[in-house]
């Protein structure tokens, strides 16, 4: 793991290519809202009294992961670091194959075809990335895996091209983040792209993992920018 604090979070991101940031977004993180937030709901629940000092940690850890994308990964990388030294698997490789997950904060509500067919695709996308780690040991259907995943980003951002064109007045001022993050997604997905090709030279697995992670981040902060419009 690198020597941190750049800002955390940028450095983090550089490195780790486990987030796309823009200034000024909020934060789309597999790592706080499929594990960390799943935790605390769970000990809400067994014991409600603490539910406003559990809120109030949720809060505090979206305001640090839209300031430092990337911090909450690094804590749990650093709770479970005496597991990982011992063999355990990678925390990305985990947070991989839950990537398909029912995520409340990345669950758009469906009211257009446009919308529906957005949170189909994306949510299509994720599932095939959740593959990664399982199949990526075996080429014929890593391979196979690779052409699923082009087919989706493609399927992906005709979706998000829908929605621009035809649900204008429920994008409202958010129109504007969302092109950006279209733009990011885009790149992201190239670099997914690039980093495939050199893994079939280097053989380097962690770096697909990590780039699988990024375009799951960056898909549901698509998602999350449209929630967020449409709420």
């Amino acid at each position: 793991r690198p020597a941190v604090r750049e800002g955390a979070g940028q450095v983090y991101c550089r490195v780790l290519g486990a987030c796309a940031w823009v200034s000024g977004t909020m934060a789309a993180s597999l790592a706080l809202h499929a594990v960390l937030v799943p935790s605390l709901d769970a000990v809400e629940a067994q014991d409600p009294g603490a539910a406003p000092a559990l809120n109030a940690i949720k809060v505090a850890l979206e305001k640090a992961e839209e300031k430092n994308p990337g911090v909450v990964h690094e804590l749990i990388d650093a709770i479970l670091e005496s597991e990982q030294s011992k063999g355990g698997e990678d925390t990305i490789e985990k947070l991989l194959r839950v990537a398909n997950r029912e995520i409340a904060d990345y669950k758009i509500p469906e009211k257009t075809p446009e919308l529906k067919a957005l949170s189909e695709q994306a949510k299509a996308l994720k599932t095939i990335l959740a593959r990664v780690p399982t199949e990526i040991g075996d080429r014929p259907k890593f391979l196979a895996l690779i052409r699923e995943v082009a087919v989706a980003i493609k399927s992906c951002l005709e979706s998000v091209t829908g929605v621009f064109e035809n649900n204008k007045s429920l994008l409202g001022a958010h129109a504007s983040a969302l092109e950006q993050n279209k733009k990011v997604f885009v790149r992201v997905s190239k670099s997914f792209s690039e980093t495939l090709k050199r893994f079939f030279k280097d053989g380097k697995k962690e770096n697909v993992l990590r780039a699988a992670h990024r375009l799951t981040n960056q898909t549901n902060l698509l998602l999350r920018t449209i929630k967020t419009a449409t709420a």
